[in-house]
């Protein structure tokens, strides 16, 4: 994999890891990583390398404060300039048909967030969105849901402490027609089922990228 360098201002910077080979013609995927790892991290690596494919690109990128090797995400309007800097960067420099944003909690709430900006933007994908803090439920961060027409997948963990299962399917309740919700039965904020599941988390992830690839195929 290519690993480029590019700059939103003269004091920050991203790097995206474009995969090899990349297939000219076929969807790309834009995924981002969350605020506590960065795009290299086991959870993304694994999720990647199981969408990418012939019928699917996986580019990954890093948001400043990961590339600088910070554990405090940046600020709000640097989050979203790396995501359309990103954004941009791929449109100018690689051939694909159709464009697909998201990413892990974070990554996958800033990507709500530039939506809107993006022209024919054909999906979104959430790895875990956080829409609350733990055991705050009275901030719920669906506020940007309705920003963008585009057909929404949600991959989210029923033991996940950033999204009670009934606070997320009220927020996507006015969009249930272009919304697919998919539970990890047993799964946390990351994937990670319980023991009595009997699914190992490398089983886990792989059922997700199998997921996540096929509904970008139907999709596309």
């Amino acid at each position: 994999m290519s690993l480029v360098t590019t700059e939103i201002d003269h004091t920050h910077q991203i790097q995206l890891r474009i995969p090899e080979p990349f297939y000219n013609d076929k969807p790309l995927f834009l995924l981002a990583h969350g605020s506590g790892n960065n795009m290299d991290s086991p959870f993304m690596e694994t999720l990647a390398k199981g969408i990418h494919g012939e019928s699917v690109n996986v580019v990954r990128f890093n948001f400043p404060y990961a590339m600088a090797g910070k554990k405090v995400p940046d600020s709000g309007p640097t989050l979203t300039n790396a995501w359309r800097m990103a954004i941009s960067w791929c449109k100018q420099n690689l051939k694909y048909s159709q464009l697909f944003i998201g990413g892990k909690s974070m990554g996958g709430r800033v990507a709500t967030m530039v939506a809107r900006d993006v022209k024919d933007l054909r999906g979104m994908i959430f790895l875990g969105y956080p829409l609350h803090a733990p055991g705050k439920y009275d901030n719920i961060r669906d506020e940007y849901f309705s920003e963008s027409t585009a057909p929404m997948l949600f991959v989210q963990g029923t033991r996940d402490a950033f999204a009670r299962m009934d606070l997320l399917q009220g927020a996507i309740s006015n969009f249930r027609e272009r919304v697919t919700l998919h539970w990890v039965e047993g799964g946390d904020h990351s994937f990670k089922v319980l023991v009595r599941q009997g699914t190992s988390y490398p089983e886990t992830l792989d059922r997700v990228a199998l997921l996540v690839k096929e509904w970008i195929e139907k999709h596309a």
